[in-house]
């Protein structure tokens, strides 16, 4: 019975490593169990080495999905982007400060002038006074906006697919809002990330 626990054990702890994930990320992905807070510090590493997270993800394609660009021991930058209107993709750069070991929380940044956008048909820019006014509809609806905290608990990894799914929750106001929680996949592979796509 010893052999055989040693030998699954062996056999989990290498399901990681055989996809070619990092050291430190193996690490983390096997010492979480499904249901389990995951600690900022590991989903700080779990940002850095994932090429993308998707989020309320149906057969790759995602509500929105985010790209991390620089993670620090206080915060992150990153990229969001989602689909604004049925012709209209929008990308652009936020900041998250980490907090209390646990969250990563919005700060109020102003990132409506790092707006990028696409059409949808044909993937090609939107500039001059088409973008002008985009901006202009954002900060509209950015009225109200609160400064929400967010924190994650483990669910699975599928190691084929070189993909950790999290589900995340959030807070407004310091209160968790059951009905926001949103599952995300975070995908290692870039290829397969690549591959996801925004639905409207």
């Amino acid at each position: 019975m010893k052999t055989l626990l040693a030998a699954l054990a062996l056999t989990l702890a290498g399901s990681a490593a055989a996809m070619g994930l990092d050291t430190e990320t193996q690490a983390v992905i096997e010492r979480y169990k499904p249901g389990k807070l995951v600690a900022i510090e590991d989903v700080a590493q779990l940002m850095r080495a994932s090429e993308r997270w998707c989020y309320r993800n149906e057969a790759h394609s995602c509500a929105w999905t985010d790209i991390y660009l620089e993670v620090s021991e206080t915060g992150v930058t990153y990229e969001i982007g989602n689909a604004w209107d049925a012709e209209t993709d929008v990308a652009f750069t936020d900041h998250g400060e980490f907090r209390d070991g646990r969250y990563v929380c919005e700060t109020g940044y102003d990132w409506v002038p790092t707006v990028r956008a696409t059409r949808r048909s044909d993937g090609s820019a939107i500039g001059g006074r088409l973008l002008a006014a985009l901006k202009t509809e954002i900060y509209g609806n950015r009225e109200g906006d609160t400064q929400d905290c967010f924190d994650y608990l483990y669910r699975a990894f599928d190691p084929d697919q070189e993909v950790v799914t999290l589900l995340q929750r959030q807070y407004v106001a310091g209160d968790h809002q059951p009905h926001m929680d949103v599952e995300v996949t975070l995908h290692f592979n870039a290829e397969d990330a690549a591959g996801l796509t925004w639905r409207w």
